[in-house]
């Protein structure tokens, strides 16, 4: 399912280096929960299924523009090379497009970095620098609905 750009904020808690201002990004895919599990025999000899620790989280942003995206880049950079630096992602879901009412719903995406960066089909005619589609593996993801 995506999630409409006229209402929802991703936010990363940390800047990515190199970024002047917030990247907006148009689509988000992902904000899923899976646990790992297991079948085990119990003390009374029946095979029974335990739950694990939880899958890591895939998380899919598509249509990201900004004013220059080096930062972006720079960061899948240095992760391809090994220095793995985990950033916090907040994606906001608000009640209207405006902006202006509390948060109906924010996933807070734990330790995430990229796997994969796209890039987008070239426009002569456009002056904002784009990514078509950001991968990013996290560790967790939290959902958090605000009174």
């Amino acid at each position: 399912m995506a999630l409409l750009a006229s209402n929802y904020s991703v936010e990363f808690v940390e800047a990515i280096d190199g970024e002047e201002a917030p990247i907006v990004f148009k689509k988000v895919y992902g904000l899923n929960l899976r646990l790992k599990t297991a079948r085990s025999i119990n003390q009374t000899g029946k095979m029974e299924n335990i739950a694990g620790d939880i899958e890591p989280v895939t998380l899919t942003l598509e249509r990201g523009v900004g004013k220059g995206l080096q930062g972006l880049y720079s960061w899948f950079k240095n992760v391809r090379n090994g220095d793995v630096d985990k950033k916090e992602i907040l994606i906001t879901l608000y009640n209207n497009a405006q902006k202006t009412d509390e948060p109906a719903v924010v996933w807070r995406v734990k330790r995430a970095f990229p796997v994969a960066l796209h890039a987008p089909e070239w426009d002569a005619e456009e002056n904002s620098i784009a990514v078509e589609k950001i991968e990013l593996i996290a560790e967790d993801l939290e959902v958090e609905f605000p009174e």
